[in-house]
């Protein structure tokens, strides 16, 4: 049982269709990677953390949960809550 838990945890993905801070989607699981291959394509800068965490990113979904940069927010990105997509 704690086996198939953990499995479960490490496959969590955004859902298709929101939009979410950078913030919010290093919180669902290990997004770094898709974060700054994202940020790498739309000529934002990855190694800056400001720049990860506060870019609105829409997930296009998929089996990896799938991401592109909509925009880097000059002021804040704002979580949206719970079901909701986020915005700047």
């Amino acid at each position: 049982l704690l086996s198939s838990f953990a499995t479960l945890t490490l496959a969590a993905n955004c859902n298709p269709g929101l939009d979410y801070c950078g913030f919010n989607l290093l919180g669902i699981g290990n997004y770094q990677p898709q974060i700054n291959d994202a940020l790498e394509k739309a000529s934002l800068d990855p190694s800056n953390k400001g720049v990860s965490t506060n870019t609105l990113f829409h997930c296009v979904g998929g089996y990896n949960g799938d991401i592109v940069v909509i925009k880097f927010c000059t002021n804040r990105c704002i979580d949206g809550g719970s079901g909701k997509s986020d915005f700047c």
